[in-house]
Parts: structure tokens; sequence; C-alpha cells
């Protein structure tokens, strides 16, 4: 690159079409929507990838070229030019205008030419910017601008991650390809490019298409010696040659377009600001990202704004950051800090369930409120270990409301009469604290002595789940960029992680290593207290404040307690169960290969089609995304149900199936057995509050949700969870049909109550009603199809899917639920408002307030709407039943601890409670746990708790 060219200037060329789709892919577009239901992730991704690029490479010139919808002169060359591709999904589609109004606003150029396409448009442009002596860098993840690589010209080409931008240099293309730049068309006649539907020769890839070129000098010179190539490629070469010469005319670039500008028009850093604030306010981006694209497009400076928008900018500027204060290194000097910065502190009362009486409706508290208390309260983080089982503490932070904040590392928390004094103030006053991740720091000061830590007066990893529960963050700084729109520095990441098992090291890395910690947990600090300031205020416009003290907070307490207490585990059956799978899963497998002929690998979808479709003749079912027949689970079950006069096929799916489910077996208890805490031979699973967005809890490291419950193998492995030491039996407490008799109660349907308070067979009784026949007359599979029906509703399954659930056609699926509407009208009317709200509103609510969003119902897109119609139709119900759970264990929790017996609750998976029972204590405990449950609150009908007790989980099952 030539230093004349450096000094002319930069210029930058940007395929547009091709960042879009970038962008789009790249970010979920069910978090990057507004509440009228556009699409955002393109514009946002567009914006936020340009940024990297202009902070790379800092251009005085920017351009963008766009496609323009109908065909160009290549298409009347090559009429199935990129024939193949899909076309772009609506929700992109929408989002181009809107990108290049952002451009607009910004002051960048955006060109688009009739009948040609935007690599058109490129090419001209890297022609006008190396004419003119720029330095010009293009782009584009499309590997034809390879073509315009010169000494002047680098193309920007997007690796697996868009940060990763290779550099195509003429030497770059060299290394890669073994053919000049300027030969790269010619090399990619011959090999042909899939991407665009551009048939290359036979056989013909990139290393002998380089070869002929290198040998001949050009396509012209291989096309001319195209009788001295021997071989089958050669052959193929010949037969191909007029393809190859059209390929040739396809792939070359434009360069000579006229665009209606010079480069000198090409200006960057001119934006309107108040037409990008306009726009971003209208797509609904945080005054965060608005900053940082003004200033990236601006050359590093904010450019003025009016009034309003200069207020709108700042109206976070009064959150404190905090101010670390050193030598607080003793209980006397502690002591005098708190007294100067925390005396005062506001002490609000908290949800206390246990005042509602056993028998009293459970409420949330609907008027409680909290953003007026945290400008005065204090902020907790820690640093440590909350893994059950293994939980460490290694530092601890607080901050006081002024801002001022003390860190205590290892050194003072080994200091019992420093830590003492820390830890007494926190357990004392936490009621007034801010956290990020109440259940972790209840677990890290667990293992620092703090025992049952209070609740918080606000933990802002538990209230962006009730503002947005179909996000989910795995770090604070996750939660800083969705919420805040706050992106914390590479650098200030980078210094987060921390290693905090290092021993031995010299002063030097324990200072640099003291110093991440301190940068790390310093950050948590105030990024924990931006989002209470930005959170709070939202939670109580959504008078959620009540459903996060009275459900959330408490459930975490109890989640901490289970987790740490952890399930016994009889290794030695885990262990044979292991092997016995193994050995199953071998025979099936041996089985599979003896009627296959041959060895196959059971795991391969391509391989399995190949016996399946072709060796055996089945007739394939549906194709699946990429054009090839699915062999899923479904699908094998089906051809396996159609194969019984085809031995061989039949023999061959019969164990395919069996391997299939022994090997998925095997790897359950595998799991189970690499998560045994070797000390005290337990599992210590963890309950995840903040993943499902109907607010059910999940289970992770192992998952126990996954265990199945629905055949006999599945069922045994559950007989290795058993008793611990001292305590003699295990109490199995599950809700029975808690989903139906919540659809019930929110219904109001008379007929739907009726059924339940019968006290006959349920879903009989329903079918009964249904079909309009004595409950004698029920057939099997009537109440099998209706007890679908019910189920189906509640989780909002669609007629197709029931239709494929039951076997039966959609048509007769639809006559079922016509049916069933027809006999509980009060039900259909209940779903259909649903619906219709969630459409007027953004949301729907659970019977405690629980909401959740569906921007997809306002999508353009027939397929989201569908799923967002499905979801609004099943959050209310699951919803309410996760709260009930919750409800429930609190009050059974509450319960056993009150009576001060030995049990605990050790699980909770989907609508049933685990009890470890202490000797002599079954009776008690089964009446206290089935009490709390079936009172958790008051509906229409009563909530049906079943309960069995066993020497392992196996057998309490009821």
């Amino acid at each position: 690159m030539t230093n004349e060219s450096a000094d002319r200037g930069t210029l930058l060329v940007v395929d547009g079409h091709s960042l879009a789709f970038r962008a789009f892919y790249a970010l979920p577009v069910e978090n990057f929507s507004t509440s009228s239901g556009q699409a955002t992730n393109a514009v946002w991704g567009f914006a936020t990838m340009l940024m990297q690029v202009i902070g790379a490479e800092h251009p005085t010139h920017l351009a963008v070229a766009f496609d323009v919808k109908g065909g160009t002169f290549r298409n009347e060359l090559l009429p199935q030019y990129k024939g193949t591709r899909d076309a772009a999904p609506e929700e992109l589609l929408t989002q181009l205008p809107l990108i290049q109004r952002m451009l607009t606003a910004l002051g960048v150029t955006y060109i688009e030419k009739p009948g040609y396409e935007g690599d058109d448009v490129i090419g001209t442009l890297a022609r006008m910017g190396d004419a003119a002596g720029f330095r010009t860098f293009v782009l584009s993840g499309d590997r034809d601008a390879f073509q315009l690589i010169d000494d002047n010209v680098t193309v920007l080409y997007p690796g697996h991650h868009f940060k990763d931008l290779k550099h195509m240099t003429a030497e770059a293309i060299e290394e890669k390809y073994h053919v000049s730049p300027r030969q790269y068309p010619d090399l990619a006649a011959l090999r042909g490019e899939t991407a665009d539907n551009i048939p290359g020769v036979p056989g013909v890839g990139d290393g002998f298409a380089a070869k002929w070129i290198n040998l001949y000098g050009s396509l012209d010179g291989v096309i001319e010696h195209a009788e001295d190539i021997g071989g089958k490629k050669g052959e193929a070469l010949r037969a191909n040659l007029d393809q190859v010469r059209l390929n040739r005319r396809v792939n070359a670039l434009v360069t000579d377009l006229d665009l209606g500008v010079t480069v000198g028009d090409l200006t960057f850093g001119r934006p309107d600001a108040n037409a990008v604030d306009a726009l971003f306010r209208e797509l609904e981006f945080g005054e965060r990202t608005r900053t940082r694209v003004l200033k990236a497009f601006n050359n590093g400076e904010m450019p003025a704004l009016d009034a309003t928008a200069e207020q709108s900018a700042d109206e976070d500027e009064t959150v404190i950051e905090p101010e670390l204060d050193g030598g607080v290194d003793s209980p006397e000097a502690l002591s005098v800090w708190l007294d100067g910065h925390m005396a005062g502190l506001h002490e609000p009362a908290g949800a206390d369930l246990a005042a509602e009486g056993d028998d009293a409706t459970f409420t949330v508290p609907a008027d409680a409120r909290c953003a007026g208390s945290i400008a005065q309260a204090w902020t907790l983080a820690a640093i440590g270990s909350a893994k059950p089982g293994r939980e460490t503490l290694d530092e601890v932070a607080v901050m006081a409301p002024d801002g001022h904040a003390i860190v205590a590392g290892r050194d003072l928390l080994t200091d019992h009469a420093f830590a003492k004094a820390l830890f007494d103030f926190i357990d004392g006053h936490i009621g007034s604290a801010i956290v990020h991740g109440y259940k972790e720091h209840r677990h890290m000061l667990a293992a620092a002595g703090v025992a049952d830590l209070p609740a918080p007066l606000f933990d802002t990893k538990l209230a962006g789940y009730l503002i947005h529960p179909d996000f989910h963050a795995d770090t604070i700084e996750q939660a800083a960029e969705h919420f805040l729109d706050l992106q914390v520095e590479a650098d200030e990441a980078e210094q987060g992680e921390l290693d905090l098992g290092a021993s031995g090291a010299d002063q030097g890395d324990a200072d640099g290593e003291r110093d991440g910690r301190n940068a790390a947990i310093t950050r948590a600090l105030g990024l924990t207290r931006r989002l209470a300031a930005h959170l709070a205020p939202i939670i109580d416009q959504r008078s959620q404040y009540g459903l996060l003290t009275a459900i959330e907070l408490p459930i975490s307490q109890v989640l901490q307690r289970m987790e740490s207490v952890g399930a016994a585990i009889d290794l030695g059956r885990l262990t044979g169960m292991r092997d016995t799978f193994a050995a199953d899963a071998l025979q099936a497998q041996e089985i599979a290969w003896n009627a296959a002929g041959r060895q196959v690998n059971l795991q391969s979808p391509k391989q399995l089609q190949q016996v399946l479709f072709e060796d055996m003749g089945l007739k394939p079912t549906k194709r699946t995304k990429s054009g090839s027949y699915t062999t899923n689970a479904a699908t094998l079950q089906d051809l396996y149900a159609k194969s019984v006069n085809n031995d061989r096929a039949n023999d061959f799916l019969g164990a395919l199936l069996r391997h299939r489910e022994t090997n998925k077996l095997k790897q359950i208890v595998t799991s189970l057995i690499d998560t045994v805490n070797p000390a005290d031979q337990r599992i210590h699973t963890t309950f995840e509050q903040t993943v499902a967005a109907t607010g059910r809890l999940s289970s992770v490291d192992p998952n126990l949700q996954n265990i199945p419950n629905r055949n006999a193998a599945g069922r045994e492995i559950r007989s290795a969870f058993v008793p611990g030491e001292g305590f003699e039996a295990l109490l199995s407490s599950d809700y029975s049909q808690v989903e139906l008799r919540i659809m019930a109660d929110l219904s109001g349907d008379e007929a739907l109550i009726e059924a339940f308070k019968s006290g006959m067979d349920f879903h009989k009784y329903v079918a009964s009603l249904v079909y309009q026949q004595p409950i004698g007359e029920i057939t099997p599979d009537q109440r099998s199809h209706v007890k679908a029906m019910s189920y189906g509703l509640a989780y909002g399954l669609s007629t197709y899917g029931l239709a494929q659930q039951l076997k039966i056609s959609p048509a007769a699926a639809d006559v079922l639920k016509d049916k069933y509407f027809a006999t509980f009208g009060k039900v259909h009317d209940y779903l259909e408002s649903l619906v219709a709200q969630a459409r007027r509103d953004g949301y729907t609510e659970t019977m405690f307030g629980r909401r959740r969003y569906f921007p997809g119902l306002k999508s353009p897109n027939r397929n989201v709407r569908d799923a967002a119609e499905r979801g609004a139709l099943n959050a209310p119900i699951q919803g309410s039943a996760a709260d009930i759970m919750k409800i429930a264990m609190i009050r059974a929790d509450q319960a056993l601890r009150e009576a001060g017996v030995r049990s605990r609750i050790i699980l909770q998976i989907h609508d049933e409670l685990v009890v470890e029972v202490a000797h002599g204590e079954a009776e008690q405990v089964t009446e206290l746990v089935r009490d709390a449950m079936e009172h958790a609150v008051t509906l229409a009908v009563p909530l049906d708790v079943s309960t069995g007790i066993g020497s392992d989980w196996q057998l309490a099952a009821h």
C-alpha cells in the first residue's frame, strides 16, 4: 500500500445486503423487536458491526452498496443465477428500509443501481477510490470482491465470527488460492459458485483450477489448451467449456458504472443527531446505543442535540459510580467506615407468607413499591463459586448509598474479627441492599459461615427476569448490555476473567490478580446499582414488586437450601445401570448391523437415509431444510410401524430405536455419576430460576428433569436416589392435573368445574360430556383423545399438533375440538380472550401478575405469529402453575422448619416435590407437605395432591 494513497484518505465500501444478512442471523429476532412487533436485530447488528470496522480502520470516506429488487443482466446470461437461494425472511426485508434510513440520518451515502448488483456498485466505488489515490477497504462476504484487490484495495472478509475480519490482500489471495487477484475470477469460473447457483467443471476445485491457470497463464490459456489436459477432469473441462466461458462473463464485476457521485461526495462524520434520535426512539433502542453510534459516525465526538434529546441522554447520569476506599483493613476501620457511610439505613418490611394463614387465599401485594428506596440502598457484590456442594467466597464488596465502596479480599476474609464484623453488618442490613443474584450470594456467603442470609431489598437478576422473561443473561455484563445498552470494554471484561485458584505466584502477579479482582467486583457493584435504578421503576409501573418479594426472593431461599443439601445417591446402583444400558445399546447395535448387512453409524442421518431409503427401499416421509429426508424419532417410529411386512427393515428399525433409547439412558446415568460429589455422595443440582419464560424452574448440572418417567427403564434410574445417612425414606408429593384445574378456575366454566367436583375419573367424565355418552360406555380411545385435547389446550397445542399426537387427521382433530368447545364454551371464550388481550396489551399475565410479552403477534411472518399465539395461550396457565408450585414450596419449607423436624425438601421436578424424611417423621411430614401444597392457593376447584413414601424415589412413586 503506497504512502501516497494513505495520505489521500481511506475509503470504506460496504456490501449492505451482506452485512444486513450477517447481522440478522447473528442476533435472535425475538430479543430485538419493538412493542409493535417490528424486528430490529438487523438494524442494531448492522450499526454495531459497522462501528467495529470504523473503529479499526478509521475511514475518512464511506459508502454502502445495496442490491435492487428484480433481475440483472446476469440473470439474462444465466437464468438460474442465484436461483437456489431461499427468499429473505420477511423480518429482514422490513428492516432494509430502516437500515437505509439510519444511514441517511448518519450522513452516509448508500447507492443502488437498477439492473446491476450491489457488487457492481462496490466494484465501481473501489476503482474510483483506487484511481483517486485512496486507500480502499471493501467490506464484503462475497468472494467475487477478491478480483478488486490490488496494492491500494483490501477486502475485509468476515470469518466465522464477524470480529475475525480477514484482511484479504494480494498476498493473502495468492497464499490461499495460489493465483493472483486478477486471476481469481478465472479460478471461480472453473470451480463454480454454489452460493450463486453457478455450476463449475465437475470434480474441479480450487487446487486443480489454480494448477491449470498457473500452467497456462489464464482461463483463456486453459481453454486454448483444453485438448492437452488428460484424464477425467480434462474430459469434464472439454464437456463444459461453454459453461466456463459463461461463468467468466457472469462473475466479472462491472467497475465503470455512472453512479452520479465522486469519491469526494462520500463524506463521513456528518450525522444528523436529531434524525438519529428520532429513528432510534421509534426502534426503541436505548440512549447508550444512540450515543455510541453517533460518536462512532462523528469521529469520536458527540454531535449537538436539541434540548429534549440532551435531557434524555443524561437521564441516568445521576447514577452514582463506585469510589473505592482503601485502608479499611481492620474491624475498627470497618466500624468507622460503616458509621460514616452506612448510618441511618432504611430497613423496609419484607413479605411474610406465614401471615396469610394456612387457609387464606394467597395474594401478591400489588401496592408494594421499591423505586423510591433504591437511592437510599446500599449494594452488595461477591466473587467466588456458587456451585452447590462446592461453594467458595473469595471476595466481598459493599457500596454505600453515596457511592463509597470497600473490597474485602481473601486476606481480610480470613481475619476472623474483620470477617465477623463485616458479615454481621451484611446479615443485619441486607433488607436495604441491592444484589445481582440473591441465591448465588446466599451460596457464597454460606461458604463463609453466613447461614440463611435474609432477603435483600432488590435483586436485579430476578427483576430483569420478571421484566423480560424470554431473555436470559449468564453474567451481569450481559444483563447490563441488554437492559442498559451498556457494553463493557474488552479490556475490562478480560480483567474480570480471574484465576482464583492461583498459588505460588510472585508479588507482581499477585498484585495484578488483586487489581483484576478489584476491577471485576467494583464493576459488578456499579452495574448492579445502575441496573437497579433502571429496573425498579419498571417493576413498580407493572406492580410486580410484590411478586418479587412474596414469591421470587423467598423461593430463592428454599432453592439454595435444597441445592446445598443435595440428593443422596446409591452410586453402585447407578454404575450397574450404566453398564447394563451400555451392554443393551451394544447388543442393539449388533442386531442393527446384522439387519443392515454392514456396520453403520447409527448416529449418522446420512448413513441411515442410505440404509432405509436406498438399501431397504422404504418410502421416505418429509424432507429437512437441507433437502435430505428426515430420520428423527417420530419418523423412525412411523417407519417401524409400517415395516411389519419387511422383516429386514423391521429388525433394523426395532434395533435402531432400542439403541437410541438405551444409549440416551446410558448418557443420562453417566451424567448423574459424573456429578456425584465425592465428599458426601450426593448430587447437588442447580435449580435455574431465571431461564424458563413461563416461570417454571429448570434443573442443570445435572438436568434431573430429563430423567424419563414414562417407561420402566427410565423410572428405574429414580431408584438410585435414596435417603441419606440419618434418614429413612423419600416422600414424593405431586399435583394432579394442576394445569386443567387452573384452566377451570380462570375460565369459570361451570361444566369443567363440575367435572372436577364429581369425584369420578376426570378424563372419562369429560369424555362422556364431549361425546354425549354414558360414562360407562366411554372407550379408552375416547378417553385418551379427550385427555390429549384438555392438556393440548392448556399447553397451547395446535390442531395439527393434536392430530399428530393422536395419529388422526387434522379434520378429525378439528371435529374433536369443536365438540370440546361446544361442551365447555367458557373455556373457548377464555382462550380467545387471552390472544385478544395479548394483541391489545402486548402481554399476558398469570394469576399473580407474572407477565410474558409477545411482540411476535404483530410479526408479518405467519409462523412467528402462530408461535406467539400458542405462547399467549400457554403462558397464563403454565405460569400460574409455576407460581402455585413456588408458593407451595415456600409454605412446605416454612412448615417443616417451624415444626422443628429434620426432614427437608431436596428436589422439585415438574409438579412434584421430593422430601428426605427423617426417622419417625413420615406421617407428620406427609401431612405438613400435603397441607402446604393443597392450600397454596384457593381455586374454584380444589388442588389435588398425591403422596407416596418409599426407600428410594421410584418406590415413593404413587
